[in-house]
């Protein structure tokens, strides 16, 4: 067996050598190689450059423990972190249950790793950006969790340098900062799922378009694979979208002329109008929610698990917060949090018509011997 070489015992670089070589401070250098803006950004590549070259690399025991430390003891300039919404009224998103939801999870989080959350509407008093960057400054906040834009293509220009910085969806201006989003794909094709081993060959998507738009059309791209991969055979019932202010009669007109067995939908109205044409649910036309969470009461679908959501948030903030990463990112990432199917009272056991498997023989009992 080959003797180890010697750079196989050579001592790992530490804070102390590039401190030495830097003629600066252990904390100086710490900072530095965190990007801390209190070092000037002169100082800190000068740092970054002598640690490259002497091969530092962080001790991973070391900053597991620092960042058990951090949980326990959380820096006073960013304890508290804020949920900011930036919609026309103060309740316009935060009162949603879904918004409710996020906010759960994600406060308990932020408890559990010493921080405080405060959700704050940015139009408050009628506050400009600018204002609005200067109100979070002057409370020492430094970490912020986007609530969803209102309208995801308009700006929101705050000072974004000074904070580190998650979304609750990929905001078309904003894509570079780190967001989190539903598995809008494989939730529909989890709906499809279940709805196939029902016996459901005519199935319908309605969807809000102002929503289909914010998910990237994936409820119709997974509607359509699902439609065109199918094992059995399908009647395909083409895809209904509706303004946010969705009439009932256009629904109505397209019950009429596709007659789905069920509806997998993310719009208002539908109840209405399966009512309306005088249709039973479940009995007569099934219905499938794409966000249980913000649909009727007792609805089948998806439960998107926004409590998850909200605790993810404050993990990966956490995280940014730690290694001092402000403003937008230099690519764009994000986490998908997949839904799971939640069985509610709009939706029969099986299909209407659907052939059900024959009974098998009851056995004769043997004699006793």
């Amino acid at each position: 067996m080959a003797e180890p070489s010697a750079d196989h015992f050579s001592r790992r670089v530490t804070l102390k050598d590039v401190a030495a070589k830097a003629k600066l401070s252990i904390a100086s250098v710490s900072l530095a190689l965190r990007d801390h803006p209190r070092l000037p950004e002169k100082t800190r590549k000068r740092v970054k450059r002598i640690a490259a070259k002497l091969g530092y690399a962080p001790d991973p025991a070391l900053s597991a423990l620092a960042a058990h430390r951090s949980r326990v003891r959380v820096f006073r300039d960013f304890s508290v972190i804020s949920l900011v919404s930036n919609w026309t009224t103060h309740e316009a998103w935060i009162n949603r249950p879904s918004a409710q939801q996020f906010l759960a999870g994600a406060t308990a989080r932020a408890r559990e790793l010493g921080y405080s959350l405060q959700h704050l509407w940015a139009q408050k008093d009628g506050a400009s950006p600018g204002r609005f960057s200067r109100i979070l400054n002057a409370r020492g906040i430094r970490g912020l969790i986007l609530a969803p834009f209102e309208d995801p293509d308009k700006p929101f220009p705050l000072d974004w340098k000074s904070f580190s910085v998650v979304t609750v969806e990929r905001a078309n201006p904003y894509s570079q900062f780190h967001h989190l989003v539903p598995n809008h794909y494989e939730d529909l094709l989890l709906c499809w799922e279940h709805l196939r081993k029902r016996g459901f060959n005519r199935v319908g998507l309605a969807v809000r378009r102002d929503l289909a738009i914010r998910c990237s059309h994936q409820w119709e791209a997974a509607h359509d694979y699902a439609q065109s991969h199918s094992d059995i055979p399908l009647e395909p019932v083409p895809t209904l979208e509706l303004s946010p202010e969705s009439q009932v009669d256009e629904i109505r007109h397209w019950i009429r002329t596709y007659r789905p067995q069920v509806v997998i939908g993310r719009c208002e109205n539908f109840i209405e109008a399966a009512e309306a044409e005088g249709l039973r649910i479940p009995e007569d036309i099934g219905f499938v929610s794409l966000n249980i969470i913000d649909d009727v009461p007792g609805a089948a679908g998806i439960d998107q698990h926004r409590d998850v959501m909200g605790a993810t948030a404050i993990d990966v903030l956490n995280s940014l917060l730690q290694r001092n990463q402000r403003g937008l990112q230099p690519s764009a990432i994000g986490t998908q949090v997949d839904g799971t199917w939640h069985e509610g009272s709009t939706l029969s056991k099986t299909a209407p018509g659907a052939a059900k498997k024959p009974r098998r023989p009851a056995r004769k009992k043997r004699p006793g011997v």
